[in-house]
């Protein structure tokens, strides 16, 4: 059975669940500023209101001086100009009296006071308003009235009533109203864009996993295979010659002996395949004994390992250790072939160790060369599937043995430091 998280081991983020936490991150961001929007337009629809209650009464004190002085009647225009949203004042019967800011929705600009004489202005009936402009700004007073109710204002002497103030929204409510759905719309189409970009990412990473898969399965099914054809053309070899050049009982033997071993190997190779998407079984066992016999066969089996290239290793002494023995020594061979093609322009040192690991709360495997090293750039990469530094590789044997390590026996397995041209010590950690 697959041995249970220890408390207090810190628990790693998935893709999965760090993306789940990127969503709702942007969805409460994005609902944080759609409030804070929502409370700036509440904020200056208030203002605009009291502000116009503000201008309603100066209304009522100004309006009736203003037809009998002319100082009055200017510091009323100027005031009327300053107003930063569009405002009407009709008077008791409803009739436009003065306005500003008021577009000409047919020929889009601003419909001037001046174009109603004051005759105009006597005898227009707001129930039956003559065409032209005091029309149009019937029509706009009643629209605003929709929104917002107007505000009446009184002649402060007599009390009687002396008109409306009708009011609509500044230029930047208007705008501010439309940014939250110019923001949905945005966030929206990010999202749709990223969700394809990341579906092309997926899709490219999956036929990179499919390919490498095949590949590997040859790769992994290429060595035993060769093995076995060497075997085969010995044994005919010998036999055809007779004689002298026969085959010894000790030769059969040991040909026996080494096809066994290949036979063997496939049904290794067999069972690792078998196993990817499962949940393998581990089993108490012991780990130095797993990596040697690992290390063993490829010795014998890369016609590379030669003298330019020394294999050491060191195996300290380990408690039993929960692990797949067939997955394990996968992870082994990964890592061996890695440090294989690292040396092999110019040679160097292979090294295996075994032990605690420095915090005493599980062991520790450290395969260590001096072959080419990988940059910093190279490092972030390497466990990605697909990714690869070599000419002719397919990038799954990191992926692959990261997999194993870390989703199947709840280790670790990084990459402790590596500089071009001077090597690369990967460490694997795996609970005790």
């Amino acid at each position: 059975m697959v041995q249970p998280r220890r408390t207090g081991e810190p628990q790693r983020i998935t893709s999965t669940v760090l993306r789940v936490y990127v969503f709702l991150g942007s969805g409460l961001l994005i609902l944080a500023f759609f409030f804070y929007v929502q409370h700036l337009i509440g904020r200056l629809e208030e203002e605009t209101r009291l502000l116009s209650r503000v201008f309603a009464q100066f209304c009522a004190g100004t309006i009736l001086p203003a037809t009998q002085d002319e100082a009055i009647s200017g510091v009323f225009s100027e005031v009327i100009e300053d107003i930063p949203f569009p405002v009407i004042v009709t008077d008791h019967r409803g009739v436009p009296w003065t306005w500003h800011g008021i577009p000409d929705e047919v020929n889009g600009i601003s419909i001037r006071v001046d174009r109603v004489s004051y005759r105009d202005f006597i005898d227009a009936d707001p129930s039956n308003p003559p065409p032209g402009p005091i029309t149009e700004v019937l029509a706009l007073a009643r629209k605003m009235d929709s929104a917002k109710e107007p505000i009446a204002f009184y002649d402060p002497r007599g009390g009687s009533l002396v008109g409306h103030v009708h009011y609509g929204d500044p230029a930047v409510l208007r705008g501010l109203r439309v940014v939250p759905y110019v923001q949905i719309g945005l966030v929206g189409i990010f999202l749709i864009l990223g969700y394809l970009g990341y579906r092309g990412i997926k899709e490219g990473e999956q036929r990179s996993i499919w390919i490498g898969m095949a590949k590997e399965t040859a790769h992994q099914l290429g060595t035993p295979i060769s093995s076995l054809l060497g075997w085969l053309t010995l044994l005919r070899e010998r036999a055809a010659s007779g004689g002298e050049r026969g085959l010894e009982r000790r030769e059969v033997e040991e040909v026996a002996r080494e096809m066994e071993e290949d036979v063997d190997r496939l049904n290794k190779i067999a069972y690792r395949f078998s196993n990817i998407g499962s949940a393998p079984s581990l089993k108490a066992q012991d780990l130095n004994a797993a990596v040697d016999e690992a290390l063993r066969y490829l010795r014998k089996r890369f016609d590379r390992v030669g003298k330019d290239i020394a294999i050491e290793t060191e195996f300290g002494e380990l408690p039993p250790v929960a692990v797949n023995r067939e997955l394990i020594q996968w992870v082994i061979e990964n890592l061996f072939r890695n440090s294989i093609d690292a040396l092999a322009e110019k040679g160097g040192t292979i090294r295996v160790e075994t032990g605690y690991n420095r915090l005493g709360n599980g062991v520790k495997i450290t395969f260590t060369d001096d072959g080419r090293g990988m940059t910093p750039s190279e490092q972030k990469k390497a466990f990605y599937p697909g990714y690869s530094t070599k000419r002719r590789g397919w990038g799954l044997g990191l992926p692959l043995s990261k997999r194993i390590v870390e989703e199947v026996h709840g280790g670790r397995i990084t990459i402790v430091r590596s500089q071009r041209g001077k090597g690369t010590v990967i460490g694997i950690t795996l609970p005790a």
